[in-house]
Formats: C-alpha cells, sequence, structure tokens
C-alpha cells in the first residue's frame, strides 16, 4: 500500500531533517576511509570487508560501513590517488629540500627514526630546519611513513604513475 505524500510535506519533512541535523551530534567524516585507506587495504588481504568494518566500530570505535569498505578495496588506484593527495604537499616541500626525488623519498624503507627517544633529535631538527620543512616531515612521518612497508610497495605502481605524470 502507497500512501500519497504531498509536496508541502516534503519540504516540511525536509525542513525538520535539516533542523535536526543542525542539533544532532556531528558524524558525517567522509574522509575517513581515504585518511584509513592504506590500512584497510592492508587488512583486506586477511580480512573481509564486514570484518574490517567490525573491528573498527568495536575496537575503535569509528563507524565505517562494510559497503564503502568494499567500495574502497575495489579501486585502489583512486584511493591510492586521494591518499597521495593528503601527502603530496608534505612530500614536495620535504623531497625538494633534502634535494632527492618524491619517489625515492616515498619509496625509502625508513627516512624517519620511529623511537619516541628520539625527542631530542626531533628537537633538534626542528632548530636546524624550516618550519614547513619540519611539519612535512611530521606528515610523512605520521601518514606515511607508519605504513607497513609492504603496504607502501604495493602502492608504488598507483603513485609512481602519477609521479611520472607531472613530471616529478
Amino acid at each position: 500500500m502507497t500512501t500519497k505524500i504531498e509536496t508541502a510535506d516534503l519540504a516540511g519533512a525536509g525542513e525538520k531533517l535539516l533542523a535536526h541535523s543542525k542539533s544532532a551530534k556531528f558524524t558525517a567524516r567522509r574522509g575517513l576511509v581515504v585518511e584509513l585507506y592504506p590500512f584497510i587495504y592492508g587488512a583486506s588481504a586477511r580480512m573481509s570487508a564486514p570484518a574490517i568494518s567490525q573491528f573498527l566500530a568495536n575496537e575503535q570505535g569509528i563507524r565505517l560501513s562494510s559497503v564503502t569498505i568494499n567500495k574502497a578495496i575495489k579501486d585502489p588506484a583512486t584511493n591510492w590517488n586521494l591518499f597521495f593527495d593528503l601527502i603530496e604537499p608534505a612530500a614536495r616541500t620535504f623531497s625538494k629540500s633534502a634535494g632527492t626525488s618524491m619517489g625515492k623519498l616515498l619509496f625509502a624503507k625508513q627516512y624517519f627514526f620511529n623511537s619516541p627517544e628520539n625527542r631530542i633529535v626531533d628537537a633538534a631538527v626542528k632548530l636546524l630546519v624550516r618550519e614547513e620543512v619540519a611539519k612535512a616531515a611530521g606528515i610523512l612521518r605520521t601518514k606515511w611513513f607508519n605504513i607497513d612497508w609492504e603496504i607502501r610497495l604495493k602502492a608504488r605502481p598507483f603513485l609512481e604513475h602519477r609521479l611520472r605524470e607531472k613530471g616529478r
């Protein structure tokens, strides 16, 4: 049985929805799948999209549907490139300062120290380099070099193609 809904009723429902969205807790996290993509990609080798979704919800309090995860897994070229959009400015800044190509920088097995005991080294580096280079190093350390080496290598064909297209 279908109910005939008047246009005025729809406008009223739409207004109520919009008003509710303004007072409700903010839940939209559109870039979340992009930021987590390298880890989702890595986990997908051993886990299904529903299992990844369930783990993120239960263990991390992150709600990401299995449908969204599955779409991301099935389109690695798009998602690696979207992820690269997040780190490319930092990679460009740091590689220019270091006098190396972004490709060599990004695919070095380890470029930064990962140990928490390196606070003194970090402080010294911040004093010796420009602020934007230090920020770029921080972004690369937290968003790129904390990804497993094997996963970064799997990203290489997608990112190298993009770097070649841009002539870098």
